[in-house]
């Protein structure tokens, strides 16, 4: 009879995301150095600016959506709030 050893954790592996086909995406520009403004959907969609190490996210209204350490994740963060504005806009009578 062979014991199992369950004390060590099992490797962990990671398989991509697939990126959602109907989601829409920020047009990025590098406004100023360390300074990215998006457009979303034709509209201005927000800033991020870069400080240090971190990435500090404005959305169309120049409310404060977080802080990141790193500048792909503050972009998707900031894409996903216009979408969540945009949702409920349209689901509002």
């Amino acid at each position: 009879m062979t014991l199992l050893d369950n004390s060590a954790p099992a490797p962990m592996t990671w398989a991509p995301v697939a990126e959602d086909p109907h989601r829409t995406r920020a047009e990025w520009r590098l406004a100023d150095a360390d300074f990215w403004a998006a457009s979303y959907r034709g509209y201005f969609g927000g800033t991020i600016d870069k400080q240090g190490d971190h990435y500090f996210v404005r959305d169309t209204f120049a409310r404060y959506i977080g802080d990141y350490s790193d500048l792909e994740i503050a972009q998707r963060k900031l894409e996903d709030h216009l979408e969540s504005l945009l949702t409920e806009q349209r689901d509002q009578p």
